[in-house]
């Protein structure tokens, strides 16, 4: 179990030169990011939105769901880095360094619908899909650049 998760960890955090399967994954959530933020857009055209709603809604869906495994393997693999090996604290402690908060940030506004009922909420939270394109920030070094800026 401790190798898949180092194995796992290395994919998703650390992308040791070479590694084909790193390369894929990152290169693969890249994609969705920008094919998300790409959605988002064409949503706004209301022609586009009543027609392929149906789709926007599958493709979201599936978004979510390969954002999600892909958050909680990153907090699952986190403890592999020594600096978050406690399993709980560890953990905690990823969760709130600011690439894991902004991961969060672009998958949480597909399930507070599911908590909360009032409609113009819902419409609202759609906007912060748009957080997804923040996610970006992971696989590029002038994100990270600009990111360590702004937290000065």
């Amino acid at each position: 179990m401790a190798r898949m998760k180092r194995w796992v960890h290395e994919i998703l955090e650390v992308s040791p030169p070479g590694n084909r399967v790193s390369r894929i994954v990152n290169l693969s959530i890249m994609a969705l990011i920008v094919l998300n933020v790409v959605a988002v857009i064409l949503e706004t055209v209301e022609e586009l939105f009543s027609t392929y709603d149906p789709l926007f809604q599958a493709f979201d869906t599936f978004s979510v769901a390969v954002f999600s495994i892909e958050y909680l393997l990153r907090v699952w693999s986190s403890t592999a880095d020594e600096e978050f090996a406690s399993p709980v604290r560890g953990r905690l402690s990823f969760m709130r360094t600011p690439l894991a908060f902004i991961d969060l940030v672009a998958i949480l506004p597909f399930y507070l619908p599911l908590l909360f009922v009032d409609l113009r909420f819902v419409r609202a939270i759609r906007l912060f899909r748009l957080f997804r394109l923040f996610k970006m920030a992971r696989y590029s070094e002038s994100m990270r650049t600009l990111g360590r800026v702004l937290a000065l």
